[in-house]
């Protein structure tokens, strides 16, 4: 048995997002159990960057009734992208499991041009931003909502005469 899944789900919907191997097997391995105890959907997309891949996200996720159980797998930036389409969708906590095959990047919300942007960074880093250009100082903490990390100006502490 595949550790986390909950297995009084009446459905589940298994995501695997990317082309890493891991996320393969992991979705895999979740797919096969899942079959054995209620109806299950696999759904592979490329990247949470894709406006395809959101729309089929949004197909699915609007098809689910009350039971189903989502599972998602796939790189930091993607998952956690995913998990907070899908609590924006009406999913609920209980309903939502994930694993992060790889963090390779990471989504940051930047405060200054408010745009979620991939990065290669870590929390507690700094990175320039994709939309302003700012240097940016990624807090560790993140937002489910957003489902990316907060980053602001990393100069922002100091004065300037």
């Amino acid at each position: 048995m595949t550790a986390g899944l909950d297995l009084t789900a009446a459905s589940y919907l298994v995501i695997a997002i990317g082309t890493d191997p891991v996320t393969a097997s992991v979705t895999q391995a979740w797919t096969a159990e899942a079959e054995g105890v209620a109806p299950t959907t696999l759904v592979v997309l490329d990247s949470m960057d894709s406006q395809a891949d959101r729309d089929v996200l949004a197909t699915v996720l609007g098809q689910t009734c009350v039971g189903v159980r989502c599972l998602i797998a796939g790189g930091r930036y993607d998952v956690m992208q995913a998990l907070a389409f899908a609590r924006e969708r009406g999913a609920l906590p209980p309903e939502l499991a994930s694993r992060v095959t790889h963090e390779r990047d990471l989504p940051v919300y930047c405060a200054h041009c408010r745009g979620t942007h991939r990065v290669a960074a870590v929390p507690g880093g700094e990175v320039a931003c994709p939309g302003c250009h700012r240097r940016l100082e990624v807090h560790e903490h993140h937002s489910a909502v957003l489902g990316s990390y907060l980053a602001s100006d990393a100069q922002a502490r100091e004065l300037v005469p």
